[in-house]
């Protein structure tokens, strides 16, 4: 028994030191009260005892516990390196994703900690393996003890989170709980029926897209493009040529609206940005569900920008070119109101600029679709890009490249910021395309532009000491004589009711 005390004590002593010098200063926690205590306690030990009954060695329960908490705080520490934000309890559904797509999760971890930290465990399994005795104790009685155990400590951590308040604010939650214990909090208290019942009660009545439709004046097709970590980063650097985003200074100055856009994510989480848009709700407004609010809208209706069009008596088309199931969008879309999806089995997989499908395929796809438009139904087509989606930095570029991209020595660390104008430059060729097309069209059709989120180049931002997360937004028409754009700022989740508003259809203001 006194091996059973000793891996306990050393499993409960290295989980609480490991969550403070092994996350970011700015997440490591404070003082902590005595019920936060009891619930990580209870939660060390639950994984313990439940190792336990499986193997019958307290130290082999000891590895299996530490390798358990270890894998948490490694991907914590590649997710904060790569996206300026903490482990959150719903990134446990996102990076399952990683045996189906593990180029967008794998290469953003920290290589030479996690080889290390996979040696050593493995190391220290195989001694376990070879010298430790089991328990020389009744199975029968010892099971029935641990897994009585088991048991009250599931309820008493049950209780404890249940009762906790959040500020809805990783970093500031994980300050004042601990990092295991907001994970736990936070995954209990979403998975509440009453709270799951309460956010989708306040979709419902938040949303702005609920209200009674318009009869407009005209029909005018809506295409917007969510462009992948779109924004301008000629402010990063006077390096960057102009000429990166010639196409792009063009429009914006024949838009009719264009400015800096407010976005919920950094480098990543798209999604985010995406309900955000396509909801009209501020991301911090959904508590629990603001991180991914896909997995827990996946069997219910959900008004959208989407729902809206479509009452209007328009055909409403997503097109992404990656897989449909990504991020649930297969399961959530049509609840939001789309008709069609066209994902990556809808394009030729020679159609790729870099690993992904380039941005000129998509507007193909959309020329084609509106090039199809038989009726008079109008269309609103909702297109995500894919070109410009990391890891950035496990492409390559030439010294063609930089002379292309560069008109001075660029920053020291370049690559990643290299790869990523590459891209940008055919998002740019996407927009000049797009135009052409819409310009030549007899139709009145609304074209709308915007960046999900910054790119991830955590040593460009480093180095040049870049804080800002905007992204930039445009809105442009294809018959309406240039004049003047109106500059304006914008949150993301106004930026669809802006757009109405510039078509005509604009949703009736709530009384």
């Amino acid at each position: 028994m006194l091996s059973l005390l000793l891996a306990y004590v050393l499993t409960w002593v290295l989980v609480q030191q490991a969550q403070i010098y092994f996350i970011a200063k700015e997440l490591r926690p404070k003082n902590r009260p005595l019920n936060i205590l009891l619930l990580q306690t209870s939660l060390v030990t639950l994984i313990f005892t439940s190792a336990l009954l499986v193997t019958y060695r307290p130290f082999l329960a000891c590895i299996i516990t530490l390798a358990f908490f270890a894998i948490f705080l490694v991907v914590n520490q590649a997710k904060f390196k790569a996206l300026n934000e903490p482990l959150v309890f719903s990134d446990i559904y996102l990076y399952l994703q990683v045996f189906t797509h593990p180029r967008l999760f794998l290469p953003f971890l920290n290589l030479p900690i996690t080889l290390t930290a996979i040696t050593i465990g493995l190391i220290f399994l195989y001694l376990d393996i070879i010298f430790e005795p089991t328990l020389t104790v009744s199975n029968l009685i010892t099971s029935c003890i641990m897994f009585g155990i088991i048991l009250i400590l599931t309820c008493l951590i049950i209780k404890i989170a249940k009762n906790l308040n959040l500020n809805f604010h990783p970093a500031k939650d994980m300050k004042a709980f601990g990092f295991f214990n907001s994970l736990v909090i936070y995954f209990i208290q979403a998975s509440q029926k009453i709270n799951l019942d309460h956010f989708k009660n306040f979709l419902e009545k938040q949303s702005p897209y609920k209200q009674p439709p318009q009869s407009p004046a005209e029909w005018p097709n809506l295409v917007v493009i969510q462009s992948e970590s779109f924004f301008d980063p000629r402010q990063l650097s006077q390096s960057i040529r102009p000429e990166v985003l010639s196409f792009f200074d063009q429009l914006r100055s024949t838009s009719t609206q264009n400015g800096k856009l407010q976005v919920p994510a950094w480098g990543a989480n798209t999604l985010r940005s995406e309900y955000a848009f396509l909801s009209g709700i501020h991301n911090q407004n959904l508590s629990y569900y603001q991180f991914n609010p896909y997995q827990f809208l996946q069997n219910s209706p959900s008004p959208s920008l989407a729902s809206y069009l479509k009452s209007l008596g328009y055909r409403c088309i997503c097109i992404h070119p990656n897989h449909a199931a990504f991020f649930k969008r297969d399961k959530v879309f049509p609840f939001m109101g789309f008709d069609e999806f066209i994902d990556i089995t809808g394009f030729d997989s020679n159609q790729t600029a870099g690993p992904y499908i380039s941005d000129q395929a998509v507007a193909e796809k959309i020329q084609n679709l509106l090039k199809q438009q038989a009726d008079k139904q109008p269309l609103f087509i909702f297109a995500i890009t894919m070109e410009n989606h990391g890891p950035l930095h496990l492409e390559k570029y030439t010294t063609t490249d930089v002379k292309d991209l560069y008109c001075s020595e660029p920053p020291k660390q370049s690559h990643d910021l290299t790869v990523y104008l590459k891209h940008l430059k055919n998002a740019d060729r996407m927009l000049l395309s797009l135009t052409n097309t819409l310009k030549a069209r007899a139709e009145t059709t609304w074209l709308c532009w915007y960046g999900d989120h910054i790119p991830s180049m955590p040593t460009v931002y480093q180095e040049l000491n870049w804080q800002d997360g905007r992204s930039d937004y445009l809105i442009w028409n294809n018959k309406i004589t240039p004049t003047p754009p109106i500059k304006k700022e914008l949150s993301i989740e106004q930026l669809g009711l802006d757009l109405l508003a510039s078509a005509g259809l604009a949703v009736t203001n709530k009384s």
